[in-house]
């Protein structure tokens, strides 16, 4: 028989022990408890994000269904009447007078819609006519905020590509686009510097102390009267500034640096061989978007170099339209008749 003092001894260490395992299985279990809640919230947040991810699709999936069914009502809704509205001494009415939106007619000029994009957005809708029997060009801008059918007209260009807008601009100058060429901001800068930069005369001093300096910020932009010659960033300033002028002063400003673009294209056909000359097109084609191919271009540019080139005509308040602000608090140009045949009389006389 032991002692009972190591039998004391004994049964105390025994107790320690057993605390000392218990204390440990609890340290597990606490630990075990917190990986698992861990394990849970990560679970939870794997759930949410999954269920953001559907969501997102989903939604997604309902923008794609409600694009395409507007693409398949689209002929519907554009040969429904719109909503005019016009100004009259009490104010602006609604009126229900249907526009013709069928497509003109050939009237036997070729017609060619140029326009300067931003991404998604067009700002500068330009139309070249050409008549063979007159031999010359006519240059005629379209202003972006003209109000047609529903909607302004560059925003067709947004919503439904280049081909539902040029049927508008069909519509509003009565006569059949032949062809496009759209040129973004990047290309409009390398073509110019492609060509050496152009000569363009400044018959307006220009300050504009918000011009965008693609940073999210702006930059001051200002030029004074006289002939310059311009780089790409240059043009393209003095093309696109109109915070301190109106969109239509910008859009003759345009009309300006393509007639300067053709003038640099026929200095350089004189010192130019035909091989360096398609090379040229070739690369000034790969910034431009056109159904118009190489070949078609090169015979434009020698076919029409000799013809008349009429720039200057921008529909604008201070011929054929008015501003408005309509129900919806937007600002919208309308023609001054409520239709556009008064303009396709004016335009077939320019062109013709």
């Amino acid at each position: 028989m032991q002692p009972k003092t190591n039998s004391r001894a004994w049964n105390l260490l025994t107790c320690i022990l057993f605390a000392a395992v218990f204390a440990g299985l609890a340290f597990v279990h606490a630990a075990w408890q917190q990986g698992m809640a861990a394990q849970d919230e990560r679970i939870a947040m794997l759930v949410d994000e999954i269920g953001s991810v559907a969501q997102e699709n989903f939604s997604l999936s309902e923008q794609i269904s409600s694009q395409e069914m507007v693409l398949q009502t689209l002929e519907g809704d554009i040969s429904a009447s719109s909503s005019k509205v016009k100004r009259t001494a009490d104010g602006p009415v609604i009126l229900a007078e249907e526009i013709d939106l069928t497509a003109p007619e050939d009237d036997g000029t070729f017609d060619i819609m140029i326009l300067g994009t931003n991404g998604a957005h067009t700002d500068t809708i330009i139309v070249a006519s050409v008549n063979d029997a007159e031999e010359k060009i006519t240059l005629f801008s379209i202003p972006r905020d003209l109000y047609i059918n529903g909607r302004r007209i560059n925003e067709y260009y947004y919503y439904y590509g280049v081909d539902q807008l040029e049927r508008m601009v069909e519509v509003v100058t009565g006569i059949e686009i032949d062809r496009y060429a759209k040129v973004d901001l990047t290309g409009f800068t390398e073509v110019v510097d492609l060509l050496g930069g152009i000569d363009v005369y400044v018959d307006k001093a220009i300050y504009d102390g918000y011009y965008p300096n693609g940073k999210g910020g702006y930059d001051a932009f200002s030029i004074e009267e006289g002939s310059y010659h311009m780089s790409g960033t240059e043009a393209l300033k003095y093309a696109r500034s109109r915070k301190s002028t109106s969109d239509f002063d910008r859009a003759a400003r345009q009309q300006k640096i393509l007639a300067a673009l053709r003038n640099k294209l026929f200095q350089l056909d004189s010192i130019m061989d035909l091989k360096t000359m398609t090379g040229l097109f070739e690369t000034g084609l790969s910034t431009i978007e056109t159904n118009a191919s190489i070949f078609d271009l090169l015979g434009y540019y020698y076919d029409y170099q000799d013809y008349s080139f009429a720039t200057g005509f921008v529909l604008s308040t201070s011929n054929y339209l008015h501003s408005i602000i309509n129900e919806s608090g937007a600002y919208i140009l309308l023609p001054k008749t409520g239709n556009f045949e008064e303009i396709h009389g004016v335009i077939e006389g320019m062109v013709n």
